[in-house]
């Protein structure tokens, strides 16, 4: 006869096998989206056409397109922390936690270039397993299926097997919604704090824990309440304690502003009307600033059709200002990878795409454009 232990370990691990069995159609997408990607990175690879904007040496091995941009920038993080160069561009315009990641796992005798792409990988596929039980908790199982398998695909998740922290972000997003919903405060906070100190968009969910935390005020005890004030804090304090540990490191507490303006983001009240005011001449400047203006319309549109779904307003809110905020620098330079992280709108495009067909013929433009995106890399910032 087994033992009470040995009884639990054998039902742990079936239930894992049957949750995992339930999900292997997320993992299939995973692992197809992502073989595209470095499918189409090995490409630029082998090829070596044309070097665009990249020099020679990002070409010396097989995934160096994926390091490249500011990936540059948080591996020479990871490698030799901050530096402030007034004026010029300089990396305390990046936040901590995703160099401090990469370092971790430089200690294990990993390059820190290979590190971030392995990272961001299996940070993008946890985000896609939290986002689908994120939504089977606010939508039906079918449309959070299909957003997800949408988000896995989707053409500007490329970003998500670079040395960027954006599918960091997009997990902490997801786990903060989840948390949230199901109340567990104290986990919420822990993964809003992780965003917050990955990116500044982090700050934004304060939105959508705060939404969660009024809708629930009447059943919640005054300990409860008390929690969920502290989750709705957490990503502003976190934020906070990068430009503290800046003023301690560089007796510089906005380097991080300072060193945004050196890379041309400086917010304005009219940022947003002088950007759409100049979005013409920018295209005709630059060609790749319509797929920035192209993805922010986009985006918007598909936020509203997450609203007519009945997206929680607290999530609209926070993908509203992730789209525009950015914008609120006088340019649409990157916003379609900034877009990237507003959660909603893939519910949207899961509303849209109801029925098959459109579901099938969305999910292979998508793939598509992610190929697309992927082989560009060198002609185009994400």
């Amino acid at each position: 006869m087994l033992e009470p232990a040995a009884v639990a370990s054998v039902v742990g691990r079936q239930s894992a096998t049957v949750w995992l069995l339930e999900r292997r159609q997320i993992l299939g997408w995973w692992a197809g989206s992502r073989v595209l990607v470095t499918v189409a990175a090995l490409s630029l690879h082998g090829l070596r056409a044309s070097h665009g904007y990249f020099g020679s040496h990002i070409f010396q091995h097989a995934l160096g397109p994926l390091e490249a941009w500011d990936g540059v920038w948080y591996q020479r993080i990871a490698e030799h922390g901050y530096l402030l160069l007034p004026g010029q561009q300089s990396d305390p315009a990046f936040f901590p936690l995703y160099p401090l990641l990469l370092k971790s796992a430089d200690a294990l005798g990993i390059s820190i270039g290979a590190a971030g792409v392995i990272l961001s990988n299996i940070f993008f596929l946890a985000a896609l397993l939290a986002f689908d039980s994120l939504g089977n908790e606010l939508f039906s199982s079918q449309l959070a299926r299909r957003a997800t398998l949408l988000l896995a695909v989707f053409p500007t998740s490329y970003v998500c097997s670079m040395v960027y922290p954006e599918s960091l972000v997009l997990l902490a997003f997801a786990l903060a919604g989840l948390f949230a919903v199901r109340g567990r405060w104290l986990a919420c906070g822990g993964a809003a704090a992780v965003a917050a100190l990955a990116r500044p968009e982090g700050l934004l969910l304060a939105f959508p824990i705060a939404a969660c935390v009024f809708a629930r005020r009447r059943e919640l005890s005054p300990t409860e309440r008390g929690r969920g004030l502290a989750a709705v804090l957490a990503a502003p304090a976190a934020a906070i304690s990068f430009p503290l540990y800046l003023g301690w490191a560089l007796h510089a507490p906005l380097a991080w502003t300072s060193a945004q303006h050196a890379w041309g983001r400086s917010f304005r009240l009219d940022g947003l009307f002088i950007a759409v005011r100049n979005a013409w001449a920018d295209i005709g400047r630059q060609g790749w600033t319509s797929r920035d203006v192209v993805f922010c319309l986009l985006t918007l549109a598909l936020l509203g059709a997450a609203w007519r779904a009945g997206a929680p307003r607290g999530w609209i809110a926070l993908g509203v200002l992730i789209v525009l905020l950015p914008v609120g620098s006088t340019s649409f330079a990157s916003d379609a990878r900034f877009a990237f992280l507003a959660l909603p709108a893939y519910w949207g495009l899961a509303s849209i795409c109801r029925e098959r067909r459109r579901f099938v013929a969305a999910a292979a433009l998508c793939a598509a454009l992610l190929v697309g995106a992927t082989v560009t890399l060198p002609f185009v910032f994400p």
